[in-house]
C-alpha cells in the first residue's frame, strides 16, 4: 500500500468494513421504521389500495416474512387490527440493530487505533530526522 510519508493512510480493509456495517445498519433501520408505519397503518386501518399503504406494505412484507404465523393479528374496532408479529418482528430487529451498531463501534475503534499507531510512528520518524538534521548542524 502507497503511503506518503507526513499522512496518515486507514487500511482499506477497514474503510469497506465500515461502509458494509453502516448499510446493514441502514437496511435494518429501514426495515424498524417501515414495521412501524405498517403497524399503525393496520391499527388504523388504512385504504390498503392508497399508494403509501401499498408501499410500507411492499416494503415491510420481506423484513416480517420470518415471523408469519407466530402470533395471530388481534382485531381491535371493526375493521383495525393489530399485527402483533410486526410487533415482535420491532422487537427483534432493535435488538440486531444494537449488535449492529456495536460492530460499528468496534470498527471505529479499529480505525482509531491504527491511525494512532500510524501518527505514532509518524512522529517518532519525525523526531529521528529532526535529531540527525541538529546533530549534523553541530558537528559542522
Amino acid at each position: 500500500m502507497a503511503q506518503k510519508k507526513d499522512q496518515v493512510e486507514v487500511p482499506s480493509y477497514l474503510k469497506i468494513s465500515k461502509v458494509v456495517v453502516w448499510f446493514l445498519y441502514f437496511f435494518i433501520l429501514l426495515g424498524i421504521i417501515s414495521l412501524i408505519f405498517r403497524v399503525f397503518l393496520l391499527l388504523f386501518s388504512a385504504d390498503r389500495s392508497a399508494g403509501f399503504s401499498q408501499f410500507v406494505g411492499n416494503v415491510s412484507n420481506d423484513y416480517l416474512q420470518p415471523f408469519r404465523g407466530i402470533f395471530p393479528p388481534k382485531t381491535i374496532g371493526e375493521t383495525g387490527y393489530l399485527d402483533v408479529a410486526a410487533l415482535f418482528a420491532i422487537l427483534v430487529y432493535l435488538f440486531l440493530l444494537w449488535g449492529v451498531h456495536s460492530l460499528i463501534e468496534y470498527v471505529q475503534g479499529k480505525i482509531d487505533i491504527e491511525k494512532a499507531e500510524q501518527q505514532k510512528q509518524l512522529a517518532a520518524a519525525q523526531r529521528r530526522t529532526t535529531t540527525s538534521t541538529v546533530k549534523r548542524q553541530s558537528t559542522r
